[in-house]
């Protein structure tokens, strides 16, 4: 089993300066260790670096003194953000960022962007067409039916989680048997292979019926349950709106690039219809 210095010592042994992409990409393997850890001196003092750039780009006067916090208010990732969500992309932490900034988030709010977003990725899909949702290349090797299954799988992460905290648990508390005991590689690994042999239409069904029961669940979570990381037994600055919002309509984003580019290549090579 890979130790904790380990992992921390691919981002420790990264340049103190240069393209940051390297950096980002490998944040996302550190919420299977990390959990309300803090990083290393050496990997806080790079991610503050990355940080006071943002910050920097999107202010003529940014912070002296910059916390995690501040980071995320200012519309930047804040550190524990960055350490926690695995699947979206520094535009998309922004952009949880600038909600965060209108105030509070409320259950009918946030069911209201999912069920926005989740028009918009539908819609998408529809463009795609189920006749080709099974041919491989959309994401990697993955079909659009295989990123389905993934996106399915991480949004049941949130159904099964909000259960547990309104059923009376309180602190949410992450399983350890099953996927969930597998590094995110892995585990995505594993659920694409899963998927692969399985219908399509159990698999569309599958995704609709977990986003309902999604959508119903964080219509009636109260307020402060989605603003208030101690309610839940979270460190202090991840927010768990933010969790919700990462494994749903963030994580269509992270994906939708993929599925644009793959359709347009898909639909330059269909022969033009006669005139």
């Amino acid at each position: 089993m890979t130790t904790l210095p380990e992992r921390y010592a691919d981002l420790a042994s990264l340049p103190a300066e240069g393209d940051s992409a390297p950096m980002l990409r490998m944040l996302g393997r550190l919420d299977e260790v990390l959990g309300p850890r803090a990083a290393p001196p050496e990997v806080r003092s790079r991610l503050e670096r990355l940080l006071r750039e943002r910050l920097a780009a999107a202010s003529p006067n940014p912070p002296v003194i910059l916390s995690r916090r501040a980071a995320l208010k200012a519309g930047a990732a804040g550190m524990a953000l960055f350490l926690t969500l695995g699947h979206i992309g520094p535009e998309q932490v922004a952009a949880l960022g600038r909600l965060a900034g209108e105030g509070p988030m409320t259950g009918p709010r946030l069911m209201g962007i999912l069920q926005a977003e989740r028009a918009q990725w539908s819609a998408l899909l529809a463009r795609v067409g189920a006749a080709r949702m099974e041919l491989p290349g959309v994401e990697g090797e993955w079909s659009l039916k295989q990123l389905v299954a993934h996106l399915t799988w991480y949004e049941r992460v949130i159904v099964d989680g909000a259960r547990q905290v309104l059923g009376g648990a309180g602190a949410y508390e992450r399983p350890r048997e099953g996927l969930y005991g597998l590094t995110m590689e892995e585990r995505n690994a594993r659920i694409a292979q899963e998927s692969l042999s399985r219908p399509l239409d159990e698999v569309l069904v599958e995704a609709e019926q977990v986003f309902g029961q999604l959508t119903a669940l964080i219509a009636v979570v109260p307020q402060d349950i989605l603003n208030d990381p101690r309610r839940v037994g979270m460190p202090d600055d991840v927010v768990p709106w933010m969790l919700v919002a990462n494994n749903s309509f963030a994580h269509y984003h992270e994906h939708e690039q993929a599925v644009r580019a793959w359709l347009a290549h898909m639909t330059s090579k269909e022969p033009e219809p006669p005139r």
